[in-house]
């Protein structure tokens, strides 16, 4: 992954990792959760090579949208509902788009629209959609690259208070 760029290998290790994704969920099991694909969020200093890195994944994966950060909406994600001369009609979003795939979402620390539109696609590892009597279920992974704050890592400080989302 990225032979251009040198080093960093944890990171690339991490980005084939949900390349390859995790173990299919047993249904049977229904007391446990189980999320099968990991998401990867890959914080960094500017001019390290994240974008890609995200790239990368988003050309090897055979099933992935990339977006960026700083110009997603929360329904550029998800789903827009489309009214054109009284037809109603869905617009798939980036994790719409990306289902059983990868959403890799650049720039993550720059979104300006409210994170909660991944919670669900996060935590429970789905999507759900029931817009315009469409109802449906899907899943993605996201594969995020954000800069620190202040623009430099510091160490001292925990990841949530490196990336101010």
């Amino acid at each position: 992954l990225c032979p251009g760029i040198f080093g960093h290998e944890l990171v690339k290790a991490g980005l084939c990792l949900a390349l390859f994704g995790g173990t299919n969920v047993d249904e049977s099991i229904k007391d446990v959760p189980v999320r099968c694909d990991p998401h990867v969020l890959v914080v960094g200093d500017p001019g390290l090579g994240k974008s890609q890195m995200l790239q990368a994944v988003n050309s090897i994966a055979p099933r992935s949208v990339y977006v960026c950060g700083n110009t997603a909406s929360a329904t550029g994600l998800t789903v827009t509902v489309v009214k054109e001369d009284g037809d109603v009609s869905l617009e798939a979003g980036a994790l719409v788009l990306a289902d059983q795939g990868i959403c890799c979402i650049d720039e993550f620390d720059k979104m300006r629209c409210d994170p909660t539109a991944l919670l669900e696609a996060m935590e429970q590892q789905r999507i759900s959609v029931a817009k315009g009597g469409v109802l449906a279920s899907l899943s993605a992974s996201v594969v995020a690259a954000a800069n620190p704050a202040g623009g430099h890592y510091n160490r001292a400080k925990t990841i949530s208070e490196n990336v101010k989302t």
